[in-house]
């Protein structure tokens, strides 16, 4: 991986492969105290027509981030019930996304969590989302 592509330091993916998130990441995340921090550099391969990184893209991120957050001290898995994401600022190709959530609530059968997508402190994207619990995973992060 070239350095311009690395993620910043003490970032890491996780042990097991994912494949839609490789192929549209690599997706990083690290704990920062109590809390999750996720990241990702925007490639060229994320781009859209007007060279900036797809909504696609950040709104898959946004997903990946909300389940990191939702799955997080538990061991059981998830699935996304509903994601809405507000776009608020391009991201470009070379940026490094940083993204995190909190649980808003859980219930015995959904958890409900909101987050932000930000590239050096300020927003690109805001986002809630409704994720059902399924059950035991026990690689649960």
């Amino acid at each position: 991986m070239s350095d311009s592509l690395a993620p910043p330091e003490g970032f890491k993916q996780l042990g097991r492969p994912i494949p839609a998130e490789n192929l549209i990441g690599p997706f990083y995340y690290r704990r920062d105290g109590e809390a999750l921090e996720m990241g990702f550099r925007v490639e060229e391969k994320n781009s859209n027509g007007n060279g900036a990184c797809h909504g696609g893209v950040l709104s898959s991120f946004a997903d990946y981030c909300a389940t990191m957050v939702a799955l997080q001290g538990v061991k059981e898995s998830c699935v996304t019930i509903s994601l809405h994401c507000d776009y608020l600022a391009p991201a470009r190709v070379g940026d490094w996304v940083s993204g995190r959530a909190q649980v808003l609530r859980r219930s015995r059968s959904m958890t409900f969590l909101r987050g932000e997508l930000a590239i050096e402190g300020n927003d690109v994207l805001a986002f809630q989302a409704v994720m059902r619990r399924i059950g035991q995973d026990p690689k649960a992060v």
